[in-house]
């Protein structure tokens, strides 16, 4: 893919869950920083924190890639309610009475959106007239939805009359093959729930799992899985309209082993 000159543009927002994907966007990113001498002071690293919702590590992962690839500003950010409480996703699960779904993904626009548009905003207030770049590490292979993406678009909710921001997906074309050999090539630090066989780095228990990467996550992180049970059971929802997540608890406690897990869309 042609890469934009990144020169243009007054500032660089890496979007990390500190994932395969986005740690190889990261690279891209710095790859092509260096050849078009792009200072990497104007490069930050933005990690929307799930807290103990996502793998334990995961924030500190994303702080040591930062360091692996020389990018000093790194900004980690929760959800805040209307009064500046940091809430969870099981909190706000049971203060909604549901769980997130396709059609109300409020995982993603409430955790991971939202607190990451807070960071480009503050970055970018005091550059005056200014064009930002903002960078995620989706690829069309994941689903037909990221299929559609251009790799680089101006994202007009985020622009302003001071401020043009752009959606850049530099590895859009990028198989899963090209990612792994990328991170094992270059010796880029990658979490350990890939060498339990899990496909993706999201929520411990995202809602688009498959029954068995369930299974390996509740097998890994018993305690988290309890409270996902417990807040299943109060509020009387299903954690999937066709899988209760109190039936993944019980199918690893009949020593159930789960398969190998084929990657799942977003």
């Amino acid at each position: 893919m042609n890469a934009p000159d990144l020169n243009n543009y007054d500032l660089i927002i890496v979007n990390s869950s500190g994932g395969k994907d986005s740690s190889c966007a990261l690279f891209e990113v710095c790859r092509i920083a260096d050849l078009q001498s792009f200072p990497k002071e104007n490069i930050i690293i933005s990690h929307q924190c799930l807290g103990k919702m996502e793998w334990k590590g995961t924030k500190e992962l994303v702080l040591q890639q930062a360091e692996f690839f020389g990018i000093k500003n790194i900004q980690v950010t929760k959800r805040r309610t209307k009064e500046g409480y940091e809430e969870n996703l099981l909190e706000y699960v049971e203060r909604r009475g549901k769980f997130p779904s396709n059609k109300q993904r409020f995982c993603t626009s409430d955790f991971k959106r939202a607190p990451g548009q807070r960071v480009m905003t503050s970055a970018a207030k005091n550059l005056g007239d200014c064009k930002v770049l903002y960078v995620f590490g989706f690829r069309s292979e994941e689903s037909p939805y990221r299929a559609k993406k251009q790799p680089i678009v101006v994202n007009e909710l985020l622009s302003t009359q001071k401020r043009t921001v752009y959606d850049w997906l530099p590895i859009h074309d990028w198989s899963t093959k090209k990612v792994w050999d990328t991170i094992k090539l270059n010796k880029i630090p990658y979490h350990f729930a890939y060498e339990l066989g899990m496909p993706r780095l999201s929520c411990v228990f995202c809602i688009f799992s498959p029954k068995d990467a369930l299974v390996l996550a509740g097998k890994h992180n018993p305690e988290l899985l309890d409270e996902y049970v417990e807040v299943e059971t109060r509020i009387g929802h299903s954690f999937k309209n066709n899988l209760s997540i109190a039936s993944i608890k019980n199918l690893i406690e009949s020593g159930y082993e789960p398969t190998k897990i084929e990657n799942w869309t977003m």
